[in-house]
């Protein structure tokens, strides 16, 4: 899994905000629902980097 990316692109309605992980894209108009999403992606994907619990997408954690 990649990183979170987040990075401002112009649109034909103006600039806004676009946080993309785990195969989503998130788009924000304001800067501060940006930074926040972006640092709680952050969080989950420093936690589940090289996890292979996080991998195998197993809530059971006994058969690992």
């Amino acid at each position: 899994m990649t990183a979170p990316t987040l990075k401002r692109v112009k649109t034909a309605n103006g600039f806004t905000w676009e946080v993309a992980y785990a195969g989503m894209i998130k788009q924000h108009s304001q800067s501060w629902q940006a930074i926040i999403y972006y640092h709680q992606a952050m969080q989950c994907y420093q936690r589940d980097a090289g996890s292979l619990s996080a991998l195998l997408h197993n809530p059971d954690s006994t058969q690992h």
